[in-house]
Order: C-alpha cells, then sequence, then structure tokens
C-alpha cells in the first residue's frame, strides 16, 4: 500500500520513472546542508525577534502606567 502511494503521488508530478534511492538520498544530504547553512541566519533573526519583542512589552508597559497616572490625576480633579 505505501509502495502504491509513493509511486501514485510520483506519478501526479509526472515521472516517468522513479528516482533511485541513491538520489533520494544525495538531494536529502543536499537540502540538510542548505538547512544548516541558513541555521545560524535562522538564530540570529530569532534572537532579534525576541529583543523586539521584549522592547515592545516593556514600552507598552510603560505606556500603560504613564496613562493610568494620568487618568488618575484626571479623576482626582
Amino acid at each position: 500500500m505505501l509502495h502504491q502511494a509513493a509511486k501514485d503521488y510520483f506519478n501526479t508530478l509526472g515521472l516517468e520513472k522513479l528516482p533511485t534511492i541513491k538520489q533520494l538520498k544525495a538531494e536529502y544530504a543536499e537540502l540538510l546542508a542548505k538547512k544548516k547553512a541558513a541555521y545560524p541566519e535562522y538564530r540570529k533573526r530569532r534572537e532579534e525577534m525576541r529583543e523586539l519583542l521584549t522592547a515592545k512589552a516593556n514600552v507598552e508597559q510603560i505606556l500603560g502606567i504613564e496613562r493610568r497616572e494620568k487618568s488618575t490625576r484626571e479623576q482626582t480633579k
């Protein structure tokens, strides 16, 4: 069943001949190398995103405190 499902999938791609295991392993190795090469950039961007989210939360907290102080002052007047 799995073999037939895989064959049907490759047929939908329009392939005449199924790729060999050697070809699939080579493609997998190439994709894995690309992933490993891109990972440091991903980690850098993820860390930048975390820092920006932290800064955003800090600013929102500070502005929230200022808004509460202003509304408290206005209510007391």
